[in-house]
């Protein structure tokens, strides 16, 4: 795991908004950026699920997602999971757990995210989870920044924008995708 970890504003109001839009369920979705040696750059993500993460399910979307990174020269940088209710503090699930080990061994350097409420220590309302040993425990002193250079905006100010427009219904995951083909699972129109 990579000593700092940033990310854009976009790419954190499109995981809040999957875990708005989603608020009753579990989500999860990958994160995309740029790593090098000490830091990791979240630029934007890929929604995943909202129900039950399936492996037959998972191994399509990673297809689709190396093909895209590979395409549009962006890393995969790391996994964010959400449990069913944002203000419970538990364990992340199981399922969330065995990505995370999955993409930490095909991954150089990652990070595993969870989200939680915004909190004045905590403005990007994220909790960084690292690999001990052969589990997965919360890291509450790594501090999550958010990158302001494309957008200077406060966080808060852009979720309350978006919730009162109801952007969170714009928002599509893969699962969402593998229901419905026309839904665009990269949410490349949705604009903040």
């Amino acid at each position: 795991m990579s000593n700092n970890i940033s990310i854009t504003t976009e790419a954190l109001a499109k995981v809040h908004l999957h875990s708005f839009k989603h608020h009753a369920s579990s989500v999860n979705g990958i994160l995309l950026g740029k790593v090098d040696k000490n830091s990791i750059l979240i630029s934007d993500i890929i929604p995943l699920f909202h129900t039950q993460t399936l492996l037959p399910m998972f191994e399509v979307a990673m297809i689709q997602i190396e093909k895209y990174c590979r395409d549009n020269n962006i890393d995969m940088v790391g996994y964010y999971h959400s449990n069913q209710c944002i203000a419970n503090e538990l364990e992340p699930e199981p399922i969330a757990k065995k990505i995370a080990d999955r993409l930490n061994n095909e991954l150089n350097n990652m990070c595993f995210l969870m989200i939680s409420k915004i909190e004045v220590n905590r403005p990007s309302g994220l909790v960084s989870i690292d690999k001990v040993g052969s589990d997965w425990l919360k890291n509450r002193k790594t501090l999550i920044t958010i990158d302001t250079t494309s957008n200077s905006e406060d966080i808060n100010v852009i979720l309350k924008r978006n919730l009162q427009n109801i952007k969170e219904s714009q928002i599509y995951d893969f699962e969402e995708y593998l229901s419905n083909p026309t839904r665009d699972w990269l949410n490349k129109s949705l604009v903040l």
